[in-house]
């Protein structure tokens, strides 16, 4: 299932950070695999759809995509 949310941290590599999901919960998120050319697609406040995915310590947010286009 997709869900839709704001990313509202980055940390200071820009790789690892949370997203207000509009459901209202936190997820983590990673971009190391995101492709470098679109990791500077994704920054706080832009709107993002994800999909929800269980990990070790809690659920995560995958596969995101900004809303919007590529440079939303």
């Amino acid at each position: 299932m997709e869900l839709k949310g704001v990313i509202s941290d980055f940390d200071t590599d820009g790789l690892f950070g949370i997203i207000n999901a509009d459901d209202g919960r936190l997820l983590l998120f990673n971009l190391r695999g995101t492709p470098p050319v679109l990791r500077k697609c994704f920054r706080v406040g832009i709107r993002v759809e994800f999909i929800e995915q269980e990990s070790d310590a809690a659920m995560r947010a995958v596969a995101l995509v900004p809303i919007g286009g590529a440079d939303a």
